[in-house]
């Protein structure tokens, strides 16, 4: 029945200035893998953006959001999928459509870490010094984002070009910001000084960021923040706040606030990263005891059922940082003071990458061209292997 409804969707004409576009309603298109190459417009009207990608033959699609976006793509991605997404479109302006998504780019993990492996031994790549660089994550401008964390002093927020890693902005944040999350178009930054999540918007025009609104558990108060995701297309949001060993979990209020409404106590310490895969399962990341847990929703119950995934303790000055899944569905595990640790679904290891010390987050971007942040050396790096998909 489901696949019956996407074609009758599917078949929707629309009729501008006597041309009949098809497009997918409540639906956008979405790439596994983050691409550059794309367009954001904001404050555009759905017919202004037709208009646009008609007169400019190189945008072959897009999608429309209930925010006045539209985001263009020059090319497909790759790896792909298409979600619900209510109020929005999917528009195909030029006839042409995308090809099966492939799911898996290069399935050997052993040629793939060959490949960085002499890359990074020779000293082939691009790095840009940010001090004390933490989180990584990819914006819908295509921009590289990360935040610093200087001691006590006031640290930056800063985007880069994802090819280059030449500098598109930096701005001054308060001391001690710790994680950050991007989710429709807002970054949420954790702090550890008054465990707080600020909500900030993007002021392209100038480069600065716009305050929203700060975020605070009510009965129980978070504590270290850590990583923070987005459920239900962001109607729920969690957090992991390391101290005191708790999932928080946020109900959206209006567009730009979220009120607490539960936590759940951890039976281990320290929970950093988190990562979702969908709206009833996510992966936790254990600081302390490097470690990956999986939680499962429960809808008989109304519950989140944790189980340990990976214990992938070494020694004690060695920390889970972040955990990311590639288009081959494998756990990409950064470990700070090691390097990455690879795992299959099932949470057999597949590769090791041995990188030394001070690595704390990992971006995957296409053909397994990999961003490191590096806060020991305060380093930002770029690695690309040269590599195409179905190659080996």
């Amino acid at each position: 029945m489901e696949q019956i409804k996407y074609i009758i969707v599917f078949c929707i004409l629309i009729q501008v200035n006597g041309m009949s576009i098809p497009f997918l309603n409540n639906t956008i298109l979405t790439a596994i893998r983050p691409i550059s190459l794309d367009i954001i417009l904001t404050n555009y009207t759905c017919l202004q953006c037709i208009c646009l990608a008609l007169q400019n033959s190189s945008l072959i699609a897009f999608n429309y959001y209930p925010n006045s976006t539209c985001q263009f793509f020059i090319n497909y991605p790759k790896t792909y999928e298409l979600q619900s997404s209510y109020n929005s479109r999917l528009y195909f302006v030029q006839d042409i459509f995308p090809n099966a998504s492939n799911p898996c780019c290069i399935s050997n993990i052993t040629f793939i870490l060959e490949k960085l492996q002499k890359y990074y031994e020779y000293d082939i790549y691009i790095s840009v010094d940010v001090p004390t660089p933490r989180c990584l994550l990819l914006d819908d401008d295509g921009s590289v984002v990360v935040i610093e964390q200087i001691s006590d002093t006031a640290s930056s927020f800063d985007r880069f070009d994802p090819e280059t890693l030449s500098f598109r902005q930096q701005t001054v944040l308060g001391a001690r910001p710790t994680n950050i999350a991007y989710f429709d178009y807002k970054y949420y930054i954790g702090w550890d000084v008054n465990n707080t999540i600020s909500v900030f918007s993007n002021n392209y025009d100038n480069n600065s960021l716009r305050f929203i609104t700060n975020i605070q558990g009510t009965t129980i108060n978070m504590s270290a923040v850590r990583d923070m995701i987005f459920l239900n297309d962001g109607q729920i949001m969690v957090v992991a706040s390391a101290t005191n060993q708790r999932l928080f979990f946020f109900s959206l209020t209006n567009n730009t606030n979220y009120t607490m409404i539960s936590t759940i106590s951890l039976n281990y310490q320290t929970p950093h990263g988190l990562h979702r895969v969908n709206d009833s399962f996510f992966y936790v990341v254990s600081w302390d005891n490097p470690s990956l847990y999986a939680y499962n929703y429960n809808e008989t119950t109304s519950n989140w059922t944790e189980t340990l995934f990976v214990n992938a303790t070494i020694n004690s000055t060695i920390y889970g940082a972040h955990m990311t899944i590639d288009d081959c569905n494998r756990r990409w595990f950064t470990m700070y003071n090691y390097g990455i640790k690879i795992y299959d679904e099932n949470g057999i290891n597949l590769g090791n990458w041995y990188l030394g010390a001070g690595y704390f987050d990992t971006l995957l971007l296409d053909n397994y061209t990999v961003i490191l942040s590096n806060s020991a050396n305060s380093k930002v790096i770029r690695i690309d292997p040269q590599l195409q998909c179905d190659e080996n």
